[in-house]
């Protein structure tokens, strides 16, 4: 499983931050012509990534799927867009699969889609040659994962979409986070005056490890983090168990551990009070 490092890091910050997923932060990777994004979006971006790979560590991502829902008609309005997604959300994935982050993003031709992480509650990845595919030869799906596509097949209709896609993530978390947090850029390179207000990213409370309400630009949230990696490094002594990831923190010390020590976190020493923001 991967793993999340809360070493000090620069002013880029924790992994999964911009210098380990440049790709949340601009599209310079596939396309070139899009704007940088806001300190905003970067935020949600980063969230993302965190969340993403929180759930890799807790269910593994041999369970992961990704999965992508398309419109069956020509989607423009974000607001009928979300009316069936909700519905698709209450009455399928969330009962369904539990854990899901949902990414909303507008085409270029302006049609809505969603880009979904979810588990699945099964491995779907082993065996899988994903090289096969790329050639429509699907032999090496698991029974598990067929049965995934037959359900869509005979699901989507219904809540007025149309062609899904549901496939096992590829290589890593940080990849996957990476190639979902890029549609964040492109949907932001054709944002319609519409999309004002809409939540480009949604996840099940299970799956909501962390927000973009924070800061990751000031010289407190800077200290904050170096002061994290020593109270990681005290956790994991005082332990004898290595606490270097979310889920591990979690596990032993609470799903609120950052909120529950936050007195002890801040009086710690800064190891590197002059680093720079």
């Amino acid at each position: 499983m991967s793993s999340i490092s809360l070493e000090p890091r620069s002013s880029a910050g924790w992994a999964g931050e911009a210098g380990a997923l440049p790709c949340l932060f601009s599209n310079n990777c596939t396309e070139s012509d899009l704007k940088p994004l806001s300190t905003q979006h970067r935020k949600s971006a980063s969230a993302l990534a965190w969340n993403v790979q929180a759930m890799a560590e807790k269910h593994g991502i041999e369970r992961l799927g990704f999965l992508t829902l398309t419109f069956r008609d020509h989607v423009l309005d974000p607001k009928e867009a979300q009316r069936r997604f909700r519905s698709l959300r209450n009455h399928v994935i969330g009962p369904r699969y539990g854990d899901w982050i949902r990414v909303f993003e507008r085409q270029k031709n302006g049609r809505v889609h969603y880009h979904l992480v979810v588990d699945v509650g099964t491995d779907i990845r082993t065996g899988f040659r994903f090289q096969d595919v790329e050639r429509h030869d699907y032999s090496s799906a698991s029974p598990a994962l067929r049965r995934e596509w037959s359900f869509w097949r005979s699901t989507a209709k219904k809540f007025g979409f149309g062609r899904t896609e549901l496939l096992p993530v590829r290589s890593n978390a940080e990849a996957i986070s990476r190639y979902v947090g890029k549609y964040i850029s492109k949907h932001m390179a054709v944002r319609d005056q519409a999309d004002k207000g809409v939540r480009l990213i949604e996840c099940s409370r299970g799956a909501r490890m962390a927000t973009s309400k924070y800061s990751f630009v000031s010289h407190g949230s800077a200290a904050w983090r170096r002061k994290m990696s020593v109270f990681v490094d005290i956790a994991s002594h005082r332990l004898g168990k290595d606490m270097r990831s979310f889920e591990a923190l979690r596990q032993h010390l609470g799903p609120r551990w950052a909120f529950n020590h936050r007195e002890f976190i801040v009086s710690l020493p800064d190891p590197c009070p002059d680093a720079g923001d």
